[in-house]
């Protein structure tokens, strides 16, 4: 049996207490459902990656990277046959796994577009284990999460315009990669140093919808490679990087909002990994609840788009702001709109990969009815709550639905049949559905013992 908590000094600074975690967590330490998991978000971010490497943002960026590395190297880009250094491959995998807006959440906001890529790009390049990966996958999201918590949460770091994926991310991947390649608690604590000096990304993407939201989780993957390697050939940096009053990334990024000592809250007992959802729908996690709503009005009512005259999205004042433009003239503007998604709600029963395409963007009826959904504020939803959903239909009849939990949560979770079953429809397209269908198995049913390597070799469609 694992034990209660790992031993931690009683003086610990933050940065020491999570390096010391890092670097003395084992597999043997993982509870059974901790272990699942991780293999769950291994899953869940390898399928993310392999579809979102299809598509044209993640051509340009394998292009950019290209020429950024001037060769090849040994990190496989996933979905392809080509390679890359470990830091750019890491960036580029990272983008891939949330060019789509699949990826997990509920972590450093998307902790697996962040922690999968550069732990396992690191797994194999130094021929460790399934059982060294997945400690490392626990360490990082771990890690990435309890940043974000000692920084006072994710609306706090976003009300000051702050990305919390790139921002929190990179100290996660930092402790995965230096896991793997055995950082001792000293270096664990320069490679935290070196993530803080790296935090970086903003919210100004939303206006625009600019493709660097693609990136954001990249740079934070790459950052936490960089700074383990750097780490690990005795290059310091701040071994205080959370407290410091000067320049600490607590007082920096979140100043007065920022709780520190809730980053050490059950630290070595509860695993933050088990808080992890998956989503369910291609599209901002914020406009989930608003289609779990019409689905169950949908199916309840037996609706179609002809029935229903308009729909407003009661919400919060982030709803209006983040999440209500009506205009989709870019991917990043399909997934990040409320009227849109609730459109294709409507129209088709989900809110499937297939309708956040280029094509699908454009079609004229989806677009017709998402000119019918308003998004306005309403004083009953709370910072951070979801919104009601209020059908208006053409007999005069209005119908109001509030789902406070969508699902993937935890607390409504996907269940591991619902998650093979995303894994297949978002990998079979490239690999194709025998190699897909193997790669599934290699992950789900690999031994702790066995290379993570054999789950790499999968990971590219077979050469002609």
């Amino acid at each position: 049996m694992p034990e209660d908590r790992l031993p931690l000094p009683t003086d610990a600074t933050i940065s020491g207490a999570l390096a010391r975690f890092a670097a003395g967590l084992r597999y043997e330490d993982l509870p059974e459902d901790v272990r699942a998991r991780a293999r769950m978000a291994l899953l869940d971010a390898l399928g993310c990656g392999l579809a979102g490497s299809d598509t044209d943002e993640l051509r340009r960026i394998r292009l950019a990277m290209r020429d950024a590395a001037g060769g090849s190297g040994d990190t496989l880009l996933w979905g392809t046959q080509e390679r890359m250094p470990l830091p750019l491959g890491a960036l580029v995998n990272g983008a891939a796994i949330h060019a789509r807006e699949m990826d997990d959440f509920e972590g450093c906001l998307h902790s697996g577009a962040v922690i999968v890529p550069s732990a396992f790009g690191a797994a194999v390049r130094a021929g460790a284990s399934v059982a060294d990966l997945l400690t490392a996958i626990v360490a990082g999201y771990d890690v990435a999460r309890r940043v974000l918590e000692g920084a006072g949460g994710n609306l706090p770091l976003k009300d000051g315009g702050w990305h919390s994926t790139s921002v929190c991310g990179g100290f996660g991947a930092a402790a995965a990669v230096g896991r793997l390649i055995r950082l001792d608690k000293e270096q664990m604590q320069w490679a935290r140093g070196f993530a803080g000096s790296q935090a970086c990304g903003t919210w100004a993407f939303i206006p625009e919808g600019a493709m660097s939201k693609r990136v954001h989780p990249g740079f934070a993957a790459q950052a936490g490679v960089v700074a383990a390697c750097l780490a690990r050939q005795g290059v310091t940096a701040p071994a205080d990087i959370f407290e410091t009053q000067w320049g600490g990334f607590f007082p920096t990024y979140a100043g007065r909002k920022a709780v520190p000592a809730a980053a050490l809250e059950g630290l070595g007992r509860d695993f933050r990994i088990r808080i992890v959802g998956f989503k369910p729908y291609a599209a901002c996690r914020g406009t989930h609840s608003s289609i779990d709503a019409v689905l169950d009005l949908r199916r309840e009512l037996d609706l179609r788009a002809e029935h229903i005259s308009r729909v407003s999205i009661l919400g919060n004042p982030t709803h209006v702001r983040q999440l209500a433009k009506h205009d989709v003239a870019t991917m990043l503007d399909a997934r990040f709109s409320l009227p849109y998604a609730v459109a294709v709600a409507i129209a088709t029963g989900g809110g499937a990969l297939d309708q956040f395409t280029p094509e699908a963007i454009r079609r004229p009826d989806i677009l017709a009815l998402a000119r019918r959904v308003g998004v306005v504020v309403d004083e009953r939803v709370g910072k951070g709550e979801q919104p009601f959903v209020r059908l208006h239909l053409n007999d005069g009849r209005v119908f109001e639905r509030r789902v406070k939990i969508a699902r993937g949560d935890r607390r409504n979770p996907l269940s591991e049949k619902d998650l093979r079953t995303k894994f297949r429809a978002n990998a079979a397209p490239v690999l194709g559905v025998e190699r897909a269908a193997r790669l599934e198995e290699c992950i789900g049913d690999s031994r702790p013992s066995d290379g993570a390597g054999a789950i790499g070799g999968l990971l590219s469609p077979a050469a002609a």
